[in-house]
């Protein structure tokens, strides 16, 4: 997740750092980036990602933070592509699959 591992760097770098996800989004996540020091913005889960991008354009814009953009960088795209496609497919190696299904 990159709102950990953000959370992550931040702790050790001494930043702040908040997150702002989904009310649906694992109560996992949410503790661990608390743990690590962050501060998570919940949104209602009806909303979506429309409703987690516009909460961190408002409160960016509010509070002039910096946004990562992270569905906009195509190191994102490109990274999941030469790692966690092939970790996947390794996973499965030898074993027929019928269906494959995934969401967000």
């Amino acid at each position: 997740n990159t709102g950990i591992a953000l959370a992550m760097v931040c702790a050790a770098k001494g930043y702040p750092f908040v997150a702002v996800m989904a009310e649906s989004f694992s109560i996992e996540r949410r503790k661990l980036i608390k743990h690590l020091g962050g501060k998570v913005v919940l949104t209602p889960a009806a909303k979506k990602g429309t409703g987690m991008l516009e909460k961190s354009q408002e409160l960016a814009e509010k509070h002039g933070w910096f946004m990562t953009k992270q569905f906009e960088n195509p190191a994102n795209v490109e990274y999941h592509a030469n790692t966690t496609g092939p970790e996947i497919l390794d996973d499965f190696r030898g074993i027929d699959l019928d269906y494959w299904v995934t969401g967000w």
